[in-house]
C-alpha cells in the first residue's frame, strides 16, 4: 500500500483536526452561467493538418480560427454533477483549509515558492486501466479528461472530445507524461484537431515538445494554438528557464505554417466541430513570476456547459484579466474552473468569485494537495490548502484532483 512520507493515520488525523479548527459551512452554488457577450463578426480562416513531426500539409477542413468578441446563448447549471471529491470518502476533499481565506495570496516579495515535490513524495497513481468517471450529466456525448501526473511532479494535461470524437489538448504536462499522453491521443484515434498552451514551462510543454520531435508518434496534429513573448523576455526574466522555451519552439518550428498558430489574441474565437474556444487574453508582461503570469486562458464551450482554463496564472496576471473584464464579468463565468498554477499560489480569489465555479479541477498530485513538504498535513510554504477553504466558501461541491488517476467528466 502507498504510503506518502508520513503514517497515513498520522496524515488523517492532521487533515482532520484543522477541518475541525476551521470548519466553515458551504454557501449555494451558483445555478446558471449568464448570458454571453456578441457574437464575433469577423470571418474565420480555415486551417489545415499535418503529422506532428513532419508538419505536412493535410487539410482537416474543421477547425477554424477567427477575431473578435467571445459569445454564445445563455447556459444552464451543471446537472447532476457529485457533491463531493471525485476521491470519495476523503476528508481532505471536502474540509476547509487551515488558513481559511485569512490570508492574502500576493506575490509582494516579487519570489514565488516554487512547488517542487519533496524527497521521497510518490509518484501519481496513474495505474488504473480506466479513468475514474465523474459524472455523465455534463457534455451530451463529449467529454472532459483530466490526466494525472507519471511522476510526484505537479503538471497539467487535459483531452476534450467533442461530440464526433474529435480530440483538443491542453498543455500536456512534463517528459515523463509523454508516453501517458500518446497513449491517450491514440486511443482517440491519433489526430488533434486543436493544441492549446498557456505558456512554456517544462510541467505544461514538457510532453508536447517531445511528441512534436518524434516523428514515429503516430499523433496528427492539425493546429497548434498559442502566444509566446519574445525570446529575449524570457532571457531576461526567467534566464534559467529560457533554454525549455527554445527547445519547445524549436519542436514547433517543425510544423507547416498552416498548423502553427503562434499569435493568438484575446477574443479569437476557435470552432472545433461543436465546441467553441475563445481567447481570453493575450500574454501579460510581468518581472514577478514572469512565465506563469504570461499565461493565455482559455474558455471552453461543450454542450452549452463552459470550462475556463487559468493556466499557471498568478495574482497580477488574474487581476489584469478581472481588469480587461470590468465591464463584462459575464464572460468570465464558468461551470468549471481549472485552479491556477495548480490551485496554489495562483490568482487570488477575487478570479474565483467572478467565475463561481461549480466544479474545480486540480492538477496536483498528493503533497501538494495536502500542501505537505515531508513532515505531514499543512508543512509547506504553499497555499493549496487556503484556496480549498476559498472554494468551500463559495459553495463548490465538486472537486477533480490529479492525485486520484485519471478522471473524465462526460
Amino acid at each position: 500500500m502507498r504510503q506518502l512520507f508520513r503514517n497515513r493515520a498520522v496524515r488523517a488525523a492532521a487533515v482532520f483536526l484543522a477541518a475541525v479548527i476551521v470548519f466553515l459551512p458551504a454557501g449555494q452554488a451558483d445555478a446558471a452561467v449568464v448570458g454571453r457577450g456578441a457574437r464575433s463578426t469577423a470571418a474565420g480562416a480555415q486551417t489545415s493538418g499535418g503529422t506532428a513531426a513532419a508538419g505536412t500539409g493535410q487539410s482537416s477542413g474543421n477547425t477554424s480560427l477567427s477575431s473578435g468578441t467571445a459569445a454564445g446563448n445563455q447556459s444552464g447549471a451543471v446537472a447532476g454533477a457529485p457533491e463531493s471529491s471525485a476521491a470519495e470518502g476523503s476528508a481532505a476533499a471536502v474540509t476547509g483549509s487551515a488558513a481559511s481565506g485569512a490570508a492574502e495570496n500576493t506575490e509582494s516579495s516579487g519570489a514565488v515558492v516554487e512547488a517542487t515535490a519533496p524527497a521521497g513524495a510518490a509518484a501519481g497513481s496513474n495505474t488504473l486501466s480506466e479513468p475514474r468517471v465523474v459524472t455523465t450529466t455534463l457534455f451530451g456525448g463529449g467529454e472532459l479528461m483530466m490526466l494525472s501526473p507519471d511522476s510526484a511532479s505537479q503538471m497539467e494535461a487535459f483531452l476534450i472530445t467533442t461530440k464526433s470524437g474529435k480530440v483538443i489538448v491542453v498543455d500536456g504536462g512534463t517528459e515523463n507524461e509523454t508516453e501517458h499522453l500518446k497513449q491517450a491521443i491514440l486511443k482517440r484515434g491519433g489526430r488533434v484537431s486543436a493544441w492549446l498552451v498557456t505558456h512554456p514551462h517544462s510541467d505544461h510543454v514538457g510532453a508536447m515538445t517531445k511528441i512534436l520531435n518524434d516523428e514515429n508518434s503516430g499523433i496528427t496534429v492539425d493546429a497548434v494554438y498559442y502566444h509566446y513573448l519574445p525570446i529575449e523576455w524570457y532571457q531576461a526574466n526567467e534566464a534559467y528557464r529560457a533554454d525549455m522555451v527554445s527547445q519547445n519552439l524549436a519542436a514547433l518550428s517543425k510544423l507547416s505554417p498552416s498548423v502553427n498558430h503562434p499569435n493568438i489574441q484575446k477574443g479569437d474565437v476557435i470552432d472545433v466541430d461543436d465546441v467553441r474556444i475563445t481567447v481570453m487574453n493575450s500574454p501579460y508582461e510581468f518581472q514577478v513570476n514572469a512565465i506563469n503570469n504570461s499565461s493565455v486562458a482559455y474558455r471552453v464551450e461543450l454542450n452549452g456547459k463552459r470550462i475556463l482554463f487559468l493556466g499557471d496564472m498568478g495574482v497580477p496576471a488574474g487581476n489584469s484579466l478581472l481588469n480587461e473584464y470590468k465591464d463584462s464579468l459575464g464572460e468570465l463565468k464558468a461551470d468549471i474552473v481549472q485552479m491556477a498554477h495548480h490551485g496554489e499560489q495562483g490568482v487570488d480569489r477575487n478570479v474565483y468569485e467572478a467565475v463561481r465555479p461549480q466544479i474545480t479541477l486540480w492538477c496536483c498530485p498528493e503533497w501538494l494537495w495536502d500542501n505537505d513538504s515531508g513532515s505531514g498535513a499543512n508543512s509547506g510554504p504553499w497555499k493549496t490548502l487556503e484556496v480549498r477553504g476559498w472554494m468551500r466558501q463559495l459553495g463548490v461541491k465538486t472537486y477533480v484532483i490529479a492525485k486520484d488517476g485519471d478522471q473524465v467528466l462526460r
